[in-house]
Protein backbone atom coordinates (compact mmCIF):
# COMPACT_ATOMS: atom_id res chain seq x y z
CA UNK A 1 0.00 0.00 0.00
CA UNK A 2 1.28 3.37 -1.18
CA UNK A 3 0.59 6.26 1.60
CA UNK A 4 -0.21 9.70 -0.38
CA UNK A 5 0.15 13.22 1.60
CA UNK A 6 -0.39 16.75 -0.36
CA UNK A 7 -0.11 20.11 1.24
CA UNK A 8 -2.18 22.24 -0.76
CA UNK A 9 -1.83 26.23 -2.01
CA UNK A 10 -3.84 28.72 -4.03
CA UNK A 11 -1.53 30.13 -6.33
CA UNK A 12 -1.12 33.91 -7.04
CA UNK A 13 -4.14 35.78 -7.11
CA UNK A 14 -6.77 32.38 -6.98
CA UNK A 15 -6.02 32.54 -2.94
CA UNK A 16 -9.46 34.42 -2.46
CA UNK A 17 -11.18 31.81 -4.67
CA UNK A 18 -9.60 29.12 -3.13
CA UNK A 19 -12.44 26.87 -0.81
CA UNK A 20 -11.18 24.03 1.30
CA UNK A 21 -15.37 23.08 1.83
CA UNK A 22 -15.57 22.99 -1.90
CA UNK A 23 -12.65 20.79 -2.31
CA UNK A 24 -13.92 18.37 0.22
CA UNK A 25 -17.77 18.57 -1.04
CA UNK A 26 -16.10 17.67 -4.51
CA UNK A 27 -14.01 14.90 -2.95
CA UNK A 28 -16.96 13.46 -1.00
CA UNK A 29 -19.10 13.01 -3.66
CA UNK A 30 -16.12 11.36 -6.15
CA UNK A 31 -14.71 9.01 -3.53
CA UNK A 32 -17.87 8.19 -1.40
CA UNK A 33 -18.83 4.08 -1.34
CA UNK A 34 -21.20 4.86 -4.33
CA UNK A 35 -19.06 6.76 -6.78
CA UNK A 36 -15.53 6.42 -6.12
CA UNK A 37 -13.19 6.28 -9.17
CA UNK A 38 -10.54 3.62 -8.09
CA UNK A 39 -11.62 1.09 -5.47
CA UNK A 40 -7.87 0.35 -4.47
CA UNK A 41 -7.77 3.73 -2.84
CA UNK A 42 -7.90 2.89 1.37
CA UNK A 43 -8.88 5.80 2.98
CA UNK A 44 -9.08 9.60 1.95
CA UNK A 45 -8.59 12.27 4.76
CA UNK A 46 -8.80 16.39 4.11
CA UNK A 47 -6.94 18.17 7.00
CA UNK A 48 -8.28 22.27 6.92
CA UNK A 49 -5.65 24.72 8.66
CA UNK A 50 -8.18 27.39 10.80
CA UNK A 51 -4.74 28.76 12.68
CA UNK A 52 -1.24 29.15 11.64
CA UNK A 53 1.65 28.43 13.87
CA UNK A 54 4.55 29.96 12.26
CA UNK A 55 5.21 32.87 9.97
CA UNK A 56 4.36 30.69 6.42
CA UNK A 57 0.79 31.05 5.84
CA UNK A 58 0.33 29.54 2.11
CA UNK A 59 -0.53 25.99 2.36
CA UNK A 60 -4.55 25.66 3.33
CA UNK A 61 -5.05 22.07 3.50
CA UNK A 62 -3.69 18.57 3.56
CA UNK A 63 -4.72 15.86 1.78
CA UNK A 64 -3.62 12.60 2.57
CA UNK A 65 -4.65 9.23 0.39
CA UNK A 66 -4.14 5.23 1.17
CA UNK A 67 -3.72 3.88 -1.76
CA UNK A 68 -3.30 0.02 -2.56
CA UNK A 69 -1.06 -0.02 -5.47
CA UNK A 70 2.35 -1.18 -5.45
CA UNK A 71 3.93 2.52 -6.94
CA UNK A 72 2.79 5.64 -8.25
CA UNK A 73 4.68 8.50 -10.20
CA UNK A 74 3.94 12.21 -10.71
CA UNK A 75 1.13 11.51 -12.44
CA UNK A 76 -0.50 9.42 -10.11
CA UNK A 77 -1.44 12.78 -8.30
CA UNK A 78 -3.12 14.32 -11.33
CA UNK A 79 -5.32 10.85 -12.01
CA UNK A 80 -6.61 10.66 -8.13
CA UNK A 81 -6.47 14.54 -7.42
CA UNK A 82 -7.31 16.51 -10.59
CA UNK A 83 -7.77 19.71 -8.62
CA UNK A 84 -4.52 19.64 -7.84
CA UNK A 85 -2.90 18.80 -10.61
CA UNK A 86 -0.31 20.88 -12.96
CA UNK A 87 -1.87 23.27 -15.15
CA UNK A 88 -4.48 24.54 -12.28
CA UNK A 89 -4.80 27.38 -9.75
CA UNK A 90 -3.50 25.49 -6.97
CA UNK A 91 -0.13 23.40 -6.62
CA UNK A 92 0.54 20.81 -4.30
CA UNK A 93 3.85 19.89 -2.52
CA UNK A 94 3.13 16.17 -2.81
CA UNK A 95 5.07 13.04 -1.01
CA UNK A 96 5.14 9.20 -0.93
CA UNK A 97 5.59 8.87 2.67
CA UNK A 98 5.96 6.20 5.27
CA UNK A 99 4.34 7.04 8.69
CA UNK A 100 5.83 6.12 12.40
CA UNK A 101 2.93 5.70 14.51
CA UNK A 102 3.67 6.18 18.24
CA UNK A 103 0.61 6.74 19.26
CA UNK A 104 -2.70 5.10 17.70
CA UNK A 105 -4.36 7.81 15.33
CA UNK A 106 -7.86 6.77 16.29
CA UNK A 107 -8.88 9.88 15.59
CA UNK A 108 -8.89 9.63 12.07
CA UNK A 109 -10.61 6.13 11.86
CA UNK A 110 -13.85 7.04 11.69
CA UNK A 111 -15.88 9.24 9.45
CA UNK A 112 -17.71 12.15 11.18
CA UNK A 113 -15.70 12.15 14.25
CA UNK A 114 -15.77 15.03 16.93
CA UNK A 115 -15.97 18.67 15.39
CA UNK A 116 -14.05 19.73 18.55
CA UNK A 117 -10.53 17.64 17.96
CA UNK A 118 -7.57 19.75 16.11
CA UNK A 119 -4.64 18.18 14.88
CA UNK A 120 -1.00 20.15 14.90
CA UNK A 121 0.71 18.96 11.91
CA UNK A 122 3.82 20.76 10.29
CA UNK A 123 7.01 19.79 8.22
CA UNK A 124 10.11 18.54 10.10
CA UNK A 125 13.96 18.85 8.74
CA UNK A 126 16.98 16.68 10.26
CA UNK A 127 20.06 18.69 11.02
CA UNK A 128 23.04 18.71 8.66
CA UNK A 129 25.08 16.66 10.61
CA UNK A 130 22.18 13.70 11.20
CA UNK A 131 21.79 10.73 8.43
CA UNK A 132 18.62 10.14 7.48
CA UNK A 133 18.61 6.49 9.33
CA UNK A 134 20.11 8.56 12.17
CA UNK A 135 17.46 11.67 12.59
CA UNK A 136 14.54 8.85 12.45
CA UNK A 137 16.15 6.83 15.03
CA UNK A 138 16.78 9.82 17.49
CA UNK A 139 12.86 10.96 16.87
CA UNK A 140 11.80 7.31 17.51
CA UNK A 141 14.19 6.54 20.52
CA UNK A 142 14.85 9.77 22.47
CA UNK A 143 12.50 12.11 21.61
CA UNK A 144 9.44 11.02 21.01
CA UNK A 145 9.13 9.08 24.42
CA UNK A 146 8.97 12.68 25.65
CA UNK A 147 7.19 14.61 23.29
CA UNK A 148 4.18 11.95 23.38
CA UNK A 149 4.11 12.20 27.05
CA UNK A 150 2.71 15.60 26.84
CA UNK A 151 -0.38 16.05 28.70
CA UNK A 152 -3.73 15.79 26.61
CA UNK A 153 -1.90 14.21 23.45
CA UNK A 154 -4.26 11.99 21.71
CA UNK A 155 -2.42 10.42 18.47
CA UNK A 156 0.91 11.02 17.29
CA UNK A 157 2.22 10.20 14.04
CA UNK A 158 5.66 11.27 12.05
CA UNK A 159 5.09 10.33 8.14
CA UNK A 160 8.67 10.02 6.72
CA UNK A 161 8.58 11.55 3.15
CA UNK A 162 10.46 8.81 1.28
CA UNK A 163 9.76 10.72 -2.72
CA UNK A 164 8.62 14.01 -4.09
CA UNK A 165 5.94 13.82 -6.39
CA UNK A 166 5.78 17.24 -6.72
CA UNK A 167 6.90 20.69 -5.41
CA UNK A 168 10.10 21.63 -4.44
CA UNK A 169 10.39 21.43 -0.40
CA UNK A 170 13.56 19.43 1.27
CA UNK A 171 11.44 18.57 4.40
CA UNK A 172 12.04 15.41 6.16
CA UNK A 173 9.02 13.98 7.51
CA UNK A 174 5.18 15.31 8.04
CA UNK A 175 4.13 15.45 11.86
CA UNK A 176 0.56 14.93 13.16
CA UNK A 177 -0.28 15.39 16.76
CA UNK A 178 -3.88 15.32 17.57
CA UNK A 179 -5.61 16.78 20.77
CA UNK A 180 -9.54 16.66 21.84
CA UNK A 181 -9.97 20.16 21.15
CA UNK A 182 -8.30 23.61 21.09
CA UNK A 183 -8.14 24.39 24.63
CA UNK A 184 -6.84 21.62 25.61
CA UNK A 185 -3.82 22.12 23.65
CA UNK A 186 -2.95 25.22 24.20
CA UNK A 187 -2.85 24.19 28.20
CA UNK A 188 -0.48 21.81 27.01
CA UNK A 189 1.88 24.56 25.99
CA UNK A 190 2.64 25.36 29.95
CA UNK A 191 3.36 21.69 30.62
CA UNK A 192 7.06 21.09 31.58
CA UNK A 193 6.78 18.28 29.48
CA UNK A 194 5.97 20.07 26.48
CA UNK A 195 9.31 22.53 27.19
CA UNK A 196 11.09 19.63 27.13
CA UNK A 197 9.94 18.53 24.05
CA UNK A 198 10.67 22.15 22.52
CA UNK A 199 14.25 21.86 24.21
CA UNK A 200 15.04 18.63 23.00
CA UNK A 201 14.06 19.19 19.18
CA UNK A 202 17.38 21.51 18.07
CA UNK A 203 19.16 18.53 19.71
CA UNK A 204 18.12 16.92 16.24
CA UNK A 205 16.37 18.98 13.92
CA UNK A 206 16.64 21.83 12.50
CA UNK A 207 13.87 24.63 13.88
CA UNK A 208 12.73 25.53 10.34
CA UNK A 209 9.90 23.92 10.46
CA UNK A 210 6.04 25.24 9.52
CA UNK A 211 3.47 24.28 11.84
CA UNK A 212 -0.57 24.44 11.67
CA UNK A 213 -3.70 23.62 13.22
CA UNK A 214 -5.87 22.19 11.18
CA UNK A 215 -9.25 20.16 11.38
CA UNK A 216 -10.00 17.20 10.17
CA UNK A 217 -12.38 15.80 7.03
CA UNK A 218 -12.24 11.87 7.09
CA UNK A 219 -14.05 10.75 3.91
CA UNK A 220 -12.44 7.47 3.81
CA UNK A 221 -11.25 6.16 7.27
CA UNK A 222 -7.91 4.64 6.85
CA UNK A 223 -7.33 1.56 7.86
CA UNK A 224 -6.44 0.95 11.75
CA UNK A 225 -2.69 0.89 12.86
CA UNK A 226 -2.94 -0.18 16.04
CA UNK A 227 -1.05 0.69 18.55
CA UNK A 228 2.04 2.83 18.55
CA UNK A 229 5.65 2.29 19.79
CA UNK A 230 5.06 4.17 22.46
CA UNK A 231 1.56 2.37 23.58
CA UNK A 232 3.52 -0.96 22.55
CA UNK A 233 6.53 -0.49 25.11
CA UNK A 234 4.09 0.42 27.70
CA UNK A 235 1.66 -1.86 27.03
Amino acid sequence: MIQIAALVSPVGSSDKEFSVSSLIDRLSSEWSPEGRRDPAVRGLVVSEVFKYLTETKDVKAMIQLWWDVPAVGPEGIGRILPDVSPGTSFRAEAFVVKEHVFREPVEREQPDGSDSGVKLAGTAYRRDDFSREAFFEYWSDVHAPISGSVPGLGGYVVSEILESLSGTSSADALLELWWPDEATFERSGDSPKQAEAWEDVGRYAKTTGTFWLMREHVLIAPPPTGPGLLEVDHA
